[in-house]
């Protein structure tokens, strides 16, 4: 009974993604094998072909504590198990963040990081690869038993005193005045989680095909843990925000919908030539524990009117088109997987929610696969043809030179040869001037990531910092973090005036190449950068709330500051990062075209003057040379047909997601617009 909707779409889209990779292996291999790619072009090749074997799937669940939502993951994904495999109940059981996923090079295991590890001011990335901070416990995952007794740890939590939760940063529910924090007993007491993140390594199919799951905690927890809750939300494919239907959106869930999920837009926009980082992030909310409602005496119809009423209310709170709102009961759909009971999964809807996951996120997946390959590779596969090109056209002029030849006539050979000297000179002249020029584009590019190197934004992070320590009011506060977002944006209008001046730069020697030796018109790539003073300025409005506070005591200022270095800071981090990764790319590759097209022009005419010189010396006949040259040109009409057959494969394959993705879609489209004219039918009806 167990519907395998996710499984089957998540199973087609890791078999298409293993094709993507297989087309891109081989066309790596020929290029590589019939010398037409360098070390930096096979490095690119390496990327691509790593990016696709390390692709994932993230999804996260999110709400409030006691919504339902490792009940929902046991349901939609550990089913099959015919048990809970993440700890569920009543009150509040995730107690950190922990992600769900598998690495065949690690044991099945839970490793998690304790909560001491606060302390320590290294970002996560730093902490996750110290190995020696975490604990590990293995189990078997053939044994849902051990699995479960292994993970049943991950919800631990300790008493301590109030002064030692605020050395680990918590914020504290002290008064009445305070709305988010853990409560404090009547012994000055802080019930706090042991454990600060943790990560599950466990060889489930889904998984195994590039899934991974984040479960979080509720708000408090990620008020407490901003950099590994929220800057993990940002990364997620698709988020899942739980609500209780009993109660609907409360304000807390507001907040939490407001502060946190509701800064990317789920309309679809362009992502061409932007990999991974224009993922359009999909939200859907389910409205959890329907069953509540199946309590014997309210009728089907009335049970239909409430959900129907409540997925209005939630659509208006949160501003979000019903079709991405989903009434469901996830302890009642586990209950019919464990039991094999089609009637009550129906019941449940946790297909719908099943069904909506697997047409949404699948193929806007598919879209970034495609669009990343593409964009990876274009320069490459271009340059690649012009090559192929460039040797049939060297082979075609050297053979009508040769025809020439038919008796032995030195002057044309001493004119062929001269002529071909003159241009291998004129060529080896202009690449001694463009080495001079690449000692100023070398020092341009170190300009530019030195811009966007972590040493600069860290030597801001910490001035930032420090001066928001030593604010007495509130207003210099708010100028002290104005002031930073305006030093992000400076750093990035200086990365994009270098990065002009470099691209520049490099049209201006590409157009000497041109003209002086017919070398193939090079299309520069310019880099954007302009997109992420987008991101800085969306972080700024998202972190608004900081610059509104009217009074600063000590307690509100640490706060502050604290909730800046975490949330701000970390995302900031983030955003230089990739810009900083885009910017070496680019500068890496800019010029690898021209320099691969020159490089190949340059070997040609030494083979050409060599042929020549040879006939010259009578060493060799012309119908011998002919002959060799007339073998070699068969030769390279075959890889040139090779090289458009490994290209036509992989476009084709590319081009095939392409279309799966959008019928899906469609189908998916044209589903949602029948269900909402049945609802606006039957709403027409009732009020009638």
């Amino acid at each position: 009974m167990t519907t395998q909707i996710l499984n089957t779409e998540i199973e087609q889209y890791s078999a298409w993604r293993e094709r993507v990779r297989g087309a891109v292996q081989e066309l790596s291999r020929f290029l590589k094998d019939h010398n037409i790619t360098d070390l930096r072009t096979h490095h690119q090749f390496e990327t691509v072909l790593g990016s696709l074997v390390d692709d994932n799937l993230s999804v996260a669940f999110v709400a409030e504590f006691s919504r339902g939502k490792s009940e929902m993951i046991n349901t939609i994904f550990f089913g099959n198990y015919k048990r809970r495999v993440l700890p569920s109940g009543s009150g509040r059981t995730t107690m950190c963040p922990t992600e769900l996923l598998y690495d065949p090079d690690k044991p099945a295991s839970i490793r998690l990081l304790p909560i001491e590890s606060r302390q320590d001011e290294r970002p996560l990335f730093q902490l996750k690869a110290d190995e020696e901070l975490w604990q590990e416990i293995e189990f078997d995952p053939d044994n849902s038993d051990s699995v479960a007794a292994a993970l049943k740890g991950m919800t631990d939590n300790k008493l301590v005193s109030k002064n030692y939760a605020k050395k680990l940063n918590f914020d504290l529910l002290e008064n009445d005045n305070s709305e988010i924090g853990l409560p404090v007993n009547k012994f000055d007491e802080v019930e706090i989680p042991s454990w600060r993140h943790a990560v599950i390594n466990l060889p489930h199919p889904l998984l195994e095909m590039g899934l991974v799951i984040l479960d979080t905690p509720g708000l408090n927890a990620i008020g407490a843990e901003p950099e590994l809750t929220i800057n993990q939300l940002s990364t997620a494919h698709t988020v899942i925000f739980i609500l209780s239907h009993d109660t609907g959106v409360t304000s807390t869930d507001l907040e939490l919908w407001e502060t946190h999920l509701d800064g990317v837009s789920h309309k679809k926009k362009s992502a061409k030539g932007q990999g991974e980082d224009a993922t359009n992030q999909l939200k859907l909310v389910a409205l959890n524990k329907i069953d509540a409602l199946w309590d014997g005496i309210r009728s089907d119809a009335q049970i239909e009117s409430e959900i129907e009423a409540q997925v209005t209310a939630t659509s208006k709170a949160l501003k979000l088109e019903r079709e991405n709102i989903f009434p469901v009961s996830a302890q009642k759909g586990l209950l019919a997987k464990m039991e094999n009971d089609p009637e009550l999964f129906k019941r449940s809807n946790i297909g719908a929610l099943e069904q909506a996951i697997a047409d949404r996120l699948i193929p806007e997946k598919r879209t970034i696969v495609v669009s990343k390959v593409r964009s990876s590779l274009e320069s490459i596969l271009e340059s690649a043809s012009s090559i192929m090109g460039g040797r049939l056209k060297d082979a075609d002029e050297h053979i009508a030179e040769l025809r020439q030849l038919s008796s032995k006539n030195t002057d044309v050979i001493s004119h062929i040869m001269l002529k071909v000297q003159a241009e291998k000179s004129a060529l080896e002249t202009d690449m001694q001037r463009y080495q001079a020029l690449r000692a100023v584009y070398a020092k341009e590019t170190k300009k530019l990531a030195k811009t966007l190197s972590e040493e600069k934004l860290e030597k801001l992070i910490a001035i930032t910092k420090h001066n928001m320590t030593k604010c007495a009011t509130s207003v210099t506060l708010q100028k002290t973090i104005s002031k930073y977002f305006e030093h992000l944006n400076t750093y990035l209008d200086s990365a994009i005036t270098q990065a002009n001046e470099i691209a520049n730069l490099s049209e201006n020697i590409t157009r000497d190449f041109e003209k002086g030796h017919g070398i193939a018109n090079f299309k520069m790539r310019r880099l954007r950068l302009e997109r992420y003073k987008q991101d800085v300025a969306r972080l700024e409005a998202k972190h608004a709330n900081l610059k509104k506070t009217r009074t600063l005591f000590f307690k509100e200022q640490m706060s502050i500051t604290n909730k800046f270095y975490e949330s701000v800071c970390s995302a900031s981090r983030k955003i230089f990062s990739r810009a900083l990764r885009d910017a070496n790319n680019w500068n890496n590759n800019l010029m690898v075209p021209m320099e691969t097209h020159v490089r190949e022009h340059h070997t040609q005419l030494r083979r050409r003057l060599e042929s020549v010189k040879r006939i010259h010396r009578a060493s060799d006949t012309v119908e011998a040379r002919l002959e060799e040259l007339n073998i070699q040109q068969g030769t390279l009409v075959k890889q040139s047909d090779k090289l458009k057959f490994l290209q036509k494969t992989l476009e084709d394959i590319l081009a095939e997601g392409e279309k799966v993705a959008q019928k899906t879609q469609e189908a998916a489209k044209k589903k949602v617009e029948k269900e909402s004219a049945e609802v606006l039918y039957w709403d027409r009806k009732t009020n009638f």
